[in-house]
């Protein structure tokens, strides 16, 4: 099967990708999301999350799928003690009927002000 690679995540050099938004293969979507950019370091977990969370729909619908197809949610938050906030707005936002196999811990995250990033494997659907 091939690949299908959709958006680009730019390098420093305009020319250049680090990587793309989101993979396919085989049936599968594979992305990372992140609140929105600039990351606001004044936005709460829960809003850090929601825009994160909206994001992780916008992309699943862009690879065919959709938070009822999600086979597995990493959730990454910068301080334990945001957990409890973020874990709000997850169980509002996520699927009752087919909630994903998930793991969350405390990770150092790409920008200091950034609270919450999710790393998301679904099936497309039809597949």
């Amino acid at each position: 099967m091939d690949i299908q690679r959709i958006g680009r995540n730019p390098a420093t050099d305009p020319a250049r990708a680090r990587a793309c938004q989101i993979s396919v293969h085989n049936g599968v979507v594979y992305f990372a999301a992140t609140p929105d950019r600039p990351f606001d370091p004044g936005a709460s977990i829960g809003e850090q999350t929601r825009q994160l969370l909206a994001r992780v729909d916008e992309r699943l619908a862009l690879a065919g799928s959709d938070k009822t197809r999600i086979l597995f949610a990493h959730v990454m938050i910068s301080d334990m003690r945001h957990f409890a906030g973020m874990n709000e707005v997850w169980d509002a936002w996520v699927d009752q009927g087919s909630p994903p196999a998930r793991a969350c811990g405390a990770a150092d995250l790409g920008s200091p002000d950034m609270k919450v990033e999710i790393i998301i494997t679904a099936a497309v659907k039809g597949r």
